[in-house]
């Protein structure tokens, strides 16, 4: 039965987790304030378990402190978006070679179901349940390398690039694929070949950070123009 009552830790869990999956999704735009009593009140939990969700989100710099009361998504700059895509080339990329060495048959076969979750979002035009997807199944990809401070690591990593992909709703990629990266992945796995999955970890990073550099520049220049004017 599944009728337990409900603790302090899994109400933290809770809004712990929904906070997460609404960061990678997308939701929450960077520079956009948090309201607890509002989040607390769509969860349907009390405002101590979201409150203590953020205290752990700002520790992990997906969320930030503003004063004594506010909480909002940090704006990330071209500078540090490319040093956490840095790090995500090198640990992912890590961690799919690892799983080549130990996918199975049946971990193969979920992913490949993975991927086409994912792409069923795509032709449906459901953003946020496409990067989902996606999500779900590259860290199902790195949780096979059997590795856990890993995999942590790569998570916190995706919780600060979140807010950002919605840069992709309106920048498309630099040119149209051919194949999805993934099944360059899941190609790697079924041949265990190491360096094959690892490309194609390491293709899908790339091409997803192009655009959205691209959009943080623009930002940049926007706010560097319009202090400038403002000056003047």
């Amino acid at each position: 039965m599944d009728d337990a009552p409900l603790t302090r830790e899994s109400l933290n869990g809770l809004a712990y987790g929904r906070l997460c999956r609404d960061l990678k999704a997308g939701r929450f735009a960077p520079g956009e304030k948090l309201k607890l009593r509002d989040l607390a009140a769509e969860m349907g939990i009390s405002p101590t378990p979201v409150r203590e969700a953020f205290a752990r989100l700002i520790s992990e710099q997906a969320l930030e402190q503003v004063g004594h009361h506010s909480v909002r998504v940090p704006v990330m700059s071209a500078a540090r978006f490319a040093e956490v895509c840095e790090l995500r080339l090198m640990l992912e990329g890590r961690a799919a070679a690892h799983a080549a060495a130990l996918a199975g048959p049946e971990d193969i076969a979920r992913l490949e179901q993975l991927h086409r979750d994912m792409a069923a979002c795509h032709e449906a035009a459901d953003f946020a349940g496409e990067l989902l997807a996606s999500e779900r199944f590259h860290l199902a990809v790195y949780a096979l390398a059997g590795k856990p401070v890993l995999l942590r690591m790569i998570e916190g990593l995706w919780l600060q690039c979140g807010p950002l992909m919605r840069a992709l709703q309106t920048r498309p990629m630099a040119e149209p694929r051919r194949q999805h990266p993934h099944q360059r992945v899941l190609r790697g796995l079924r041949k265990a070949d190491s360096d094959t999955a690892r490309a194609g970890i390491e293709e899908e990073i790339e091409r997803t950070m192009a655009p959205i550099l691209s959009y943080l520049h623009e930002q940049q220049s926007a706010t560097a123009g319009a202090t400038a004017t403002a000056g003047a």
